[in-house]
């Protein structure tokens, strides 16, 4: 079966499409907090500046978002900080660049 065939085949099936457009930055802000709580977390570790940094990264896409964020917070467990600063998410997103 060819991959258009097949395509069409499941696309047939489905009874409803979803396209999610891109969300604002407040958004992504309001997104990972709302995550980190979801998480038990009841404080902010993401500074407006790396939510900025991240946002514009992911393009306002939640799923990039939530892969982004997760590597900040384990590159901040990593240096014993308490906060996803910046740098960190700097180095993140830089590290994600250069192994693409």
């Amino acid at each position: 079966m060819s991959d258009k065939s097949s395509r069409k085949s499941l696309l047939s099936r489905l009874h409803s499409r979803v396209r999610l457009e891109p969300v604002s930055a407040d958004d992504s802000a309001d997104y990972l907090r709302h995550r980190l709580q979801l998480a038990g977390c009841d404080r902010e570790l993401f500074p407006l500046d790396a939510v900025a940094l991240l946002h514009e990264a992911s393009q306002g896409a939640h799923r990039e978002l939530d892969r982004l964020a997760s590597l900040c917070l384990r590159e901040a467990a990593r240096r014993k900080r308490k906060l996803v600063d910046s740098d960190i998410a700097r180095s993140v997103l830089d590290r994600q660049v250069s192994s693409s």
